[in-house]
């Protein structure tokens, strides 16, 4: 199977260490967090905080797939993670477009 682009970028952002796992350590960060990308299986209580941290980060956020960005960073009990390098970022952002499993979060459930 062949990886897409965002999974790429992701394992870009891991090697250089420009990425932020899970819910409480994204809600430490008061700036430079340029993405923020969550699973479509995320709990409620963990969802809060990422959606207070969209906010006063000013940031976009999208959801994956149930299941898929655990298997896109190779970690599957991640729920959340945060990009902190904004070229990485742009450059996932322009490739959301061909990627059916990697929507923006428009609040609700998606």
């Amino acid at each position: 199977m062949e990886k897409s682009k965002i999974e790429a970028y992701l394992g870009f952002c891991i090697r250089a260490r420009k990425i932020i796992f899970g819910a409480e350590s994204i809600e430490k960060k008061n700036k430079g967090v340029f993405l923020l990308v969550i699973d479509g299986g995320i709990g409620k209580n963990s969802l809060k905080p990422i959606l207070l941290a969209k906010e006063r980060l000013g940031c976009p956020l999208y959801v994956t797939d149930e299941g898929v960005l655990g298997a896109w960073v190779h970690r599957p009990a991640v729920k959340a993670v945060a990009i902190t390098d904004n070229h990485l970022a742009s450059a996932m952002l322009s490739a959301a477009d061909g990627e059916p499993q990697f929507k923006l979060y428009s609040g609700g459930n998606n």
